[in-house]
Order: C-alpha cells, then structure tokens, then sequence
C-alpha cells in the first residue's frame, strides 16, 4: 500500500509541473486547432450579416472548383523549385568552411593581410574619386572579409555567413526590396555593370513589379497569369531566399556532420589519386545523406507553409497575384475577404499536402539511409 501511494504521489508531483506546459498545449494549439477543423464544415464569416450555418463539404468543394487556389498552389510550388539549389548551396558552403583556413606562419599571414588591406585601400579609394561610391562600399565589404579571413581562419567565414540570421526578417525583406528596386537597386546595378564589360545594354529587369517568370515558356491554362520569359519578381524572391538560406541554420547542420566525417576516408581518397571533386562527390555527399534527408523535409514542409512574409511586405501578393502563396492566401481570405470557414479549408488542404509530401519523402527518400 506504501509502495503504491508513493508512486502515486510521484506521478501526481510530475503531474502539477507538466500541467503548465499542457494546458499551454490545450489552449494554444490543440483548441485552435480543432476549433479550424470545425470553421472549415461551416460558412464561418466575420460579417455580421451573414448567420454562422453548417455547409458540410461546400468549402472544399468550392476550393478545388476554385481558379486562384490553383494558381496560388501552382505558385507555391514555382518557390519551392530552389529548395534542391539552397540545399546543395548550404552544403558547397559548409564543405569550404569546414576546413582550417588559417595560414600557418604568422609572418606570412601578417604580409598577406597587409598586401589586402593596401590594395583594398587603393582600389576602393579609386572607385570612390571616380564616383563609384556604393561599388566602393561593396568592395570594401569584400576585402574587409578577406582581410579577417587571412588573421582568424575559417572562424571568421563562418561568423559572417551566419550573421545575417540574427537580423529581423521583417528589416532584411525591406532591404532585399531596395537591392531590387529596378532604377537604383545594387541587382540592376551588377547585371548593368556585366552587361557593360561586354559592351551589352539589354533590357534589364523590373523584379518586383514584372510578371515574367524563367517558366514563362511553358504553356499554360488561361486560369494562370503567365507574363512571358525572363526574370521578375518570383525570381527576385528565390534569390533572397537562396541567399537567406545558403548560410543558415542548414549550413551549421551540414558544417557538424562534415566535421564527423573521418578523415582516413579522405586520406584514402588521396591516396588513391582523388581530387578535391570527387572527394566532395564520392564521400562528403553520402555521408551527409542523413542530415540532406533531414533539411530536405524540413525544407519541404517549410516550402509550403511559407511565403506569407516576402509577399506581405515585399509585393502585397502581386504583381497579378504571382507571388500569393497558399499561406498568404488563407491571411487574405480570412482576414480580408472575411471569409474565416473557407480560410480554414484552405489550411487544411494544405495540412494534406504537407502530410503526403513528408510521407512520400520517408517512403522514397530515407532508402539510402536504411542501408548505412
């Protein structure tokens, strides 16, 4: 009986510590959660001359019957085209960092910072008098790199890369949004530069405000806005996002698995006459494979569920609507058509891809794992 009561007691005392954590579980995501489920089988609006009614099914009836969900489906996955070059971006960048930089001899390493910082003077102090300040600036970034590079090593790469996840998404978009503002913008000013080195002067592109996509060429339905061929604002989204991607947090994942790779693997590579490709090809990628899998799940998953951000403050889901995701589109849908029921079968449409997709992605995309 003393026997029982005291593990009774136990489980009781567990109990009073975990009931914060549950009750913050019940009442933050379990309810909204159900209480969604429930909004999606009802004409829930936030008009109040509409009565609440149960539809039953009309919500995803009407959802599939819809043109702009597909089109904004069709847009979320044109996003999710550069998760394979983020990934492989991620890895390339943690292969390189992952190695010991740092110049041996200190007199050397003090010469070869000094030979930076001089020609960095000159060439920046050069394109400043010419009146190039902002290539000035950009370049003095670039050297200001280096320099720290040649004193500390790979640390330093690798602190910079990572840096820029501190920064609030919100400031970094707004930023992003001038980088490709089409008349002042540091994008058009490097494609204008290359396009000059060759005496070239094409038409350089609006980003934010065109339609034009790089699968303008593609025929399709008419319920989808094709702009033509070449490069806007979808593009100029992928872009910002391949270059918040490549030094994040999948980065760090991939620099500690490199890190436990055992270097008698390469040793032997060596030996056999193996380059630093085939090194990379042959061994660095297979024995990563885990983490790939990992960050290509979360990288799926998270695909889906975003967007919401970019086209909030960098376009408002245009031009034309190329840039609305479905995230975005449940926001627009619930809280601006006031449409709450239909916002919530949207979601849970999406819930379903997300769900297939991850199965899909542990069914095909975890076999090489299984037989490590």
């Amino acid at each position: 009986m003393t026997k029982w009561f005291r593990r009774h007691r136990e489980l009781a005392t567990a109990g009073v510590f975990l009931l914060p954590n549950f009750a913050g579980f019940l009442l933050l995501t379990a309810f909204p959660v159900g209480l969604s489920l429930y909004m999606s089988f009802t004409n829930w609006s936030l008009k109040k001359t509409v009565p609440l009614e149960f539809v039953g099914f009309d919500n995803y009836l009407s959802l599939l019957a819809d043109g702009k969900f597909w089109f904004y489906f069709y847009n979320t996955a044109y996003f999710m085209l550069g998760i394979p070059f983020a990934v492989f971006g991620s890895l390339v960048a943690a292969n390189l960092l992952v190695h010991d930089l740092l110049i041996k001899k200190v007199s050397r390493r003090l010469q070869t910072a000094f030979v930076l910082a001089l020609t960095g003077v000159i060439t920046c102090g050069w394109l400043f008098l010419a009146g190039s300040p902002d290539w000035a600036l950009l370049l003095a970034l670039l050297y200001l790199a280096a320099f720290f590079g040649v004193l500390f090593g790979s640390n330093t790469y690798r602190t910079m890369m990572y840096i820029p996840n501190f920064a609030s998404g919100v400031a970094t978009i707004i930023l992003w949004v001038q980088v490709f503002n089409p008349h002042y913008g540091l994008a058009n000013g490097i494609l204008d530069a290359l396009f000059g080195f060759f005496g070239l002067h094409p038409e350089l592109p609006t980003w934010l405000t065109s339609t034009r996509n790089l699968l303008g060429f593609l025929p399709l339905p008419n319920l989808f806005s094709n702009g033509g061929f070449g490069l806007g604002a979808r593009e100029a989204i992928m872009i910002m996002t391949f270059w918040m991607a490549i030094g994040g947090n999948n980065m760090i994942l991939y620099i500690a698995s490199i890190a436990n790779i055992p270097q008698s693997l390469y040793e032997a590579a060596e030996i056999d006459g193996a380059g630093a490709v085939a090194k990379f090809i042959h061994i660095t990628v297979p024995s990563v494979a885990a983490t790939t899998f990992f960050i290509s799940v979360m990288a799926v998953i998270g695909g889906i569920q975003g967007g919401f951000d970019t086209a909030r403050i960098m376009t408002l889901g245009g031009p034309a609507g190329t840039t609305t995701t479905l995230s975005y589109y449940i926001f627009t849908a619930g809280f601006e058509e006031l449409r709450l029921g239909y916002a919530s079968a949207v979601s849970w449409i999406m819930f379903v891809i997300i769900f297939i997709l991850t199965l899909l992605n542990w069914k095909y995309g975890n076999r090489q794992n299984e037989y490590q």
